[in-house]
């Protein structure tokens, strides 16, 4: 079965931006991450079973919603529903603490992430022109609300 524990190690830092530089053009900074760990009001959840992390969500709660920062899926993990289970865990916990809407930014051009944050019940609240770096140049983000 599945765990999803809390990660708060700055060493981490480093295993955390590899894992996401093969998933992603432009990944956080090693520095990011450790920010990241360090910090009393950012969460990191990883999402594994024995020793193989099955996904890694990045998110903060700011009074009452929570926002989304980053969530990706190791490749070797991928398409097996691991994105949905962290993020429907991490809305569950976040709506326990007092969370009444969650918010977060993906890109425009990312179907399948879209797809899924559609399928949990997330609607579009607006865009960010230019938001994302592209190999194109710079791509939009589309935001996203869930009511909790």
């Amino acid at each position: 079965m599945a765990e999803l524990r809390r990660l708060s190690d700055p060493a981490l830092a480093e295993a955390l931006h590899q894992l996401e530089s093969a998933v992603c053009a432009h990944p956080w900074a090693v520095a990011v991450y450790a920010q990241t760990l360090a910090s009393e009001s950012e969460r990191v959840q990883v999402l594994q079973q024995a020793e193989q992390w099955l996904a890694v969500l990045v998110s903060e709660q700011i009074l009452d919603e929570l926002h989304i920062h980053n969530i990706f899926v190791p490749l070797a993990a991928q398409r097996r529903g691991h994105a949905s289970a962290v993020l429907q865990t991490a809305l569950a916990e976040a709506k326990a603490a007092g969370a009444t809407r969650c918010l977060l930014e993906v890109r425009a051009g990312n179907a399948a992430a879209i797809g899924l944050y559609r399928a949990l019940g997330f609607v579009d609240c607006g865009v960010r022109k230019g938001y994302y770096r592209h190999v194109h140049g710079r791509e939009d983000a589309l935001l996203m609300e869930c009511p909790l």
